[in-house]
């Protein structure tokens, strides 16, 4: 499935403007990419009664530009406006359906049961993706054969899409770092569709911690690589499954912490790792001051 052009897109609401309700500006760089061999890339939305975020994440996705592109969304039977919104854009989908599941994990693994896409990753109801995300890291899985997972930056934003943070992860990954919590952002990773099947996919029992689980046991298998580009935008409103259901965030983590034996660093570990992590935020920054940031973004 290519990805429309944004005439073809349902209009934008009333006033709304910026990403994701406008294209970006047109990179020069679109000739010499005419000549790419471009992997196609799925990327599955998990949904349940988010239709006031639903169609800005849906457009961050498809106004990216990739020309070789598999959206499949997965709505979990949504009593609000997401229906409608997914019937609006259903004809730019790869596949989507509304219908009960057994809650978010379910609802990935079965997009993902559904990916003939060489590259995958997930995208949350009420996140979005950055412009040129997509693009970025094909070229970043096309000249590394060997890494298997590609991970970047995040941007956090608000209700109305204002920025209000970021998230710059480390390029080094340890077992403190997993020991600690999840070192990266789910909403900018992407890796071979084979590594996920290597090690048995989404684990559909999970209800918050799926992706930390299935990001360290990818870990285990395959090799990461970070890019210091801003790949995507994590929504923060009182509606998130973090607002409400932290406790049980809690819970899982420390159970799959202990189930992984892994044992956060003594003292002396734990400052050698914050001193290195701040190290490589500072380079991020400084890289980024002096080259400017690899990909346009929101703010």
């Amino acid at each position: 499935m290519n990805s429309p052009r944004a005439l073809d897109l349902p209009a934008a609401p009333p006033g709304a403007k910026g990403w994701p309700w406008e294209p970006p500006a047109e990179s020069g760089s679109r000739a010499a990419d005419a000549r790419v061999d471009w992997p196609k890339i799925t990327v599955v939305t998990p949904s349940f009664n988010q239709g006031r975020y639903l169609e800005a994440t849906l457009r961050s996705v498809l106004l990216q530009g990739y020309p070789n592109l598999e959206y499949i969304v997965m709505d979990g039977g949504s009593d609000d406006s997401s229906v409608e919104i997914l019937e609006r854009y259903g004809s730019h989908l790869a596949y989507w359906q509304s219908e009960p599941d057994s809650g978010q994990a379910d609802a990935i693994a079965s997009g993902f049961a559904r990916a003939t896409g060489e590259i995958c990753g997930y995208l949350n109801s009420d996140d979005i993706l950055l412009p040129g995300a997509l693009r970025h890291l094909a070229r970043m899985f096309l000249r590394r054969p060997s890494v298997g997972v590609v991970y970047g930056n995040r941007l956090v934003i608000d209700e109305q899409g204002a920025v209000i943070g970021r998230h710059v992860w480390p390029y080094f990954l340890s077992r403190y770092h997993w020991a600690k919590e999840q070192p990266l952002a789910q909403e900018c990773c992407y890796w071979r569709k084979e590594v996920y099947s290597r090690v048995g996919g989404i684990d559909r029992s999970r209800f918050f911690v799926m992706d930390y689980d299935l990001f360290y046991r990818m870990w285990k298998a395959t090799r990461f690589r970070k890019t210091r580009a801003y790949l995507g935008a994590l929504r923060v409103h009182g509606e998130s499954k973090n607002a409400l259901h932290g406790d049980v965030w809690r819970r899982e983590l420390a159970a799959a912490k202990a189930h992984y034996a892994l044992r956060e660093p003594g003292y002396l570990g734990a400052r050698v790792m914050n001193r290195l992590d701040r190290i490589q935020v500072l380079v991020d920054a400084l890289a980024e001051r002096a080259c400017g940031s690899k990909l346009p973004r929101i703010d």
